[in-house]
């Protein structure tokens, strides 16, 4: 796997910094165990090194309604509904109910992360809340919610547990040069993973919900923000 220049040089710069941290409380008579706890933190900003940029949104919704009656901007604050028995964004799509804000920006190369804080409304089940997704219908990043509020990558991989109801920062990044991609919770990396980009692949993001098991999936953002490498 090819590595970015600046991914590598922040990973060498934090595991330099570390190493002198337990060096240095090692002489002084701390325990290798309680060095490894005094150095773990602060961990560097996820965007650090990266340059922050605008975009803009569609927002998909069921098709037979209109945009008001399933998304809505308050003080700052997008909120996105789906109700069950909600119909698809399109009349002839085989997917499950939507409402979700589609990012216009498209890339193919080089680092690219998405940021915002997060509500999640209880009874939120089995909906997607975040995707980084490409135009062949992938996903490197594919957040959602199951299991009575815990956040999954995919339905397998577990990020973080008992999210209903709370306010939270939610970052994710993916690089398709490298093809790796990342989940931080309130700033701290929370998953990792690798994902293989095919040649010519483009490359967005979306946030919202999408699916449901339940009655009623709701999900709240605010500050959202883009960065690239």
């Amino acid at each position: 796997m090819r590595t970015d220049g600046r991914t590598g040089m922040r990973r060498l710069v934090r595991t330099v910094v570390a190493a002198l941290g337990v060096a240095a409380a090692l002489a002084g008579g701390t325990t290798a165990a309680q060095a490894a706890a005094t150095t773990a933190t602060p961990q560097a900003a996820p965007t650090a090194g990266l340059t922050r940029y605008t975009d803009d949104y569609t927002v998909q919704h069921p098709y037979d309604l209109p945009t008001s009656a399933r998304f809505s901007i308050s003080d700052g604050v997008y909120n996105t509904w789906i109700l069950k028995g909600d119909k698809p964004h399109t009349p002839t799509s085989n997917t499950g109910p939507r409402t979700e804000m589609r990012w216009k920006t498209n890339w193919t190369s080089g680092e690219h992360m998405w940021e915002a804080d997060v509500l999640i409304d209880p009874g939120t089940e089995h909906t997607c809340i975040m995707q980084i997704k490409s135009n062949t219908a992938g996903e490197a990043i594919y957040v959602q919610v199951q299991n009575g509020g815990d956040i999954y990558h995919g339905s397998h991989a577990l990020v973080a547990r008992d999210m209903w109801g709370k306010w939270f920062h939610l970052t994710a990044d993916y690089n398709p040069s490298t093809g790796a991609a990342h989940i931080w919770i309130n700033n701290s990396l929370a998953f990792t993973t690798h994902y293989a980009d095919p040649s010519g692949t483009e490359w967005y993001f979306k946030n919202g919900v999408y699916n449901l098991t339940g009655n009623r999936s709701e999900t709240h953002f605010k500050n959202i923000r883009f960065w690239h490498g």
